[in-house]
């Protein structure tokens, strides 16, 4: 929970700081005026996959635009009718409340949609009004470029969220701006583990005079730094349990990160900027994937594909769409019993095969891996499929190519042909556009 401020205090720190503010908004037309219902804002980096955007509707406009902060304060300031221009749209603020929260976040936070590297001071506005917030319910339906959707919630978390999927439940904030400003004096900008040295990577323009903490459990090591790079400490008797990096001057944290090494069983890590490179017992990992159960990335099969192919390939489809996933043959997915493979022919001819099969089916074909393993003396085979990077993945009829492909998804332990919807979800958060669907084969 963040502190109480004044908004006075909001609005200097936005006016004094003389670097650009990406503005993500939606505003809602009264009258002959778009007026502000809320937004996203980050001042001093551009945010990740930034792309210039503006959604128009009847009664509903969602612009993202770059400002010079100065010209933000208008925006949040108490005074109503505040005219900001962002992209080619003049908003007009409602008045903010006279005091408004503070919280500083590390770098590697899970903010909506960016995740930004390095730490920010986050600033969260409410209206000045908090009555009459609920938007209007209707359909939006977009000229040009812009996508359509049966009511505004889809069309919020779409726009703010970058989920088309038609089937989540957040919808437009109470707040009336949550304003982001980078500060990237230092920071934490990478972690490297190894079995016997640990490697961070501090970056900013105002490093000198700041320390490095590594603490654990029963372990501190503390290294003053003068300047930005990485830094080595070696781990002698491995990572400490329950493990925090701090980057801080004097008492007041700058950056900091835990670090936890089993994560290397999860992709945790990865998402908090850390990479871990420990040996790891592959049975033992194999091992630890099926006892987590089928899921929207794990699926059992007993046997390799033959006359069962087409289900087995829907699930490639399906993973290909979305995060990716793994496919594990010789598992028994009632019993979660290990079976093995029929050996009846070598193994490596039953990789080649399963892979030309992948090739042959699955268009475009998604990058994939097939490893095997020996677990109680039995064969297992996993195939690998990661997140596709040119959606959509469709799979080819067989005996009749001109046919339109196929699309899957997953949802939960099981897989779907895919909806319109699931389809546009899957090109516009790869970068694609609204366009793509004209070129496609359908």
């Amino acid at each position: 929970m963040g502190a109480r401020v004044q908004l006075d205090e909001v609005v200097g720190s936005i006016s004094e700081d003389g670097r650009d503010a990406y503005v993500r908004l939606l505003a809602l037309r009264q009258g002959k005026r778009w007026v502000l219902h809320d937004c996203w804002v980050l001042v001093g980096a551009e945010p990740p996959g930034w792309v210039e955007t503006e959604w128009m509707y009847e009664r509903y406009a969602f612009v993202a635009g770059r400002v010079a902060a100065a010209d933000l304060a208008l925006l949040c300031s108490d005074s109503a009718c505040n005219p900001m221009t962002v992209g080619s749209l003049t908003v007009w603020s409602p008045g903010a409340a006279t005091t408004a929260t503070v919280e500083r976040r590390p770098g590697y936070s899970r903010l909506d949609r960016p995740q930004l590297t390095f730490p920010v001071v986050e600033y969260t506005l409410s209206p000045f009004d908090q009555t009459d917030r609920q938007p209007p319910p209707m359909m939006l339906v977009g000229a040009g470029g812009a996508p359509s959707f049966p009511e505004p919630d889809s069309a919020w978390r779409a726009f703010f969220e970058g989920d088309f999927s038609l089937t989540g439940r957040s919808s437009p904030s109470s707040d009336l701006a949550v304003v982001r400003i980078a500060d990237r004096a230092a920071w934490i900008a990478g972690v490297h583990i190894t079995a016997t040295e640990l490697t961070v990577t501090v970056e900013g323009d105002a490093v000198q005079g700041t320390d490095l903490e590594l603490y654990g459990v029963e372990e501190r090591t503390v290294r003053p730094l003068d300047a930005a790079g990485p830094v080595t400490i070696a781990l002698a008797d491995g990572l400490p349990t329950h493990a925090w990096l701090w980057l801080k001057r004097g008492t007041d944290w700058l950056d900091y990160r835990s670090i936890d090494p089993s994560s290397v069983w999860t992709d945790q890590a990865g998402r908090a900027g850390v990479e871990i490179d420990l040996p790891v017992d592959p049975v033992a990992a194999v091992e630890a994937l099926i006892a987590s159960g089928e899921g929207p990335r794990l699926e059992f099969k007993q046997m390799l594909p033959n006359r069962d192919a087409r289900r087995t390939l829907k699930t490639v489809v399906a993973f290909a769409m979305g995060d990716g996933g793994s496919i594990v043959f010789g598992i028994n997915r009632d019993e979660v019993t290990i079976t093995g493979i029929a050996e009846d022919k070598p193994s490596t001819q039953m990789r080649d095969e399963l892979g030309n099969l992948l090739r042959s089916t699955v268009q475009p074909t998604p990058e994939f891996e097939i490893k095997e393993y020996r677990l109680d003396g039995k064969l297992i085979l996993v195939l690998d499929v990661l997140p596709g990077q040119s959606p959509p993945y469709g799979l080819v009829t067989p005996g009749a190519r001109d046919k339109p492909l196929e699309y899957f998804v997953r949802r939960g332990s099981n897989t779907y042909g895919a909806q319109p919807y699931e389809l546009r979800s899957a090109v516009l958060r790869n970068g694609g556009t609204t366009e793509d669907f004209s070129t496609r084969r359908w």
